[in-house]
């Protein structure tokens, strides 16, 4: 018989954090949610995602690599890995928008080089912002292990698009 095992999470209404996030520069709202005085959105919440720094063009995140994030291989599911250097690489270049500005995807490259065990130690997703122009940006990123090794890296191309009112 098998063990089931269960995974469950709380998030905030999203609208609470577009109201800490209107009329602020995006890198102070990133630094309300590093500091806890505004709530991550719910996807953050969802996958367990940490937000570590954000400063100009940079932008790192952490997760635990817990079993629920398996594939059937036994190791940390690639679609996992995916989201989470989304996420940074979207958020890096957003560091470099005006705050009526946000950015979306439009074009994501990954390459996994490294299996990981979903063991619970942390890894780390870090991303840079290369080319923030109007209408299109760039970014790269890593993902790396609780030991510092590569695990997947990528880049990203954005939309530059106006914020919804």
């Amino acid at each position: 018989m098998e063990t089931l095992r269960e995974y469950s999470f709380t998030w905030s209404d999203p609208r609470d954090l577009a109201r800490a996030m209107a009329g602020k520069p995006h890198l102070e709202w990133m630094q309300s949610i590093i500091e806890g005085q505004a709530p991550p959105p719910p996807l953050a919440s969802a996958f367990g995602f940490v937000f570590e720094t954000a400063e100009p063009g940079r932008v790192t995140f952490s997760v635990p690599t817990h079993e629920w994030t398996a594939n059937p291989a036994g190791v940390v599911h690639g679609g996992f890995t995916s989201t989470l250097l989304d996420t940074v690489l979207t958020l890096a270049v957003q560091t470099r928008l005006p705050q009526d500005r946000m950015a979306t995807t439009v074009d994501l490259h990954v390459h996994m080089v490294r299996a990981l065990l979903p063991d619970g130690r942390r890894m780390t997703a870090e991303a840079s912002a290369v080319h923030v122009g109007a209408n299109l940006a760039t970014a790269e990123g890593r993902v790396l292990s609780p030991d510092g090794k590569l695990i997947a890296h990528g880049t990203g191309t954005f939309a530059i698009i106006g914020t919804a009112q």
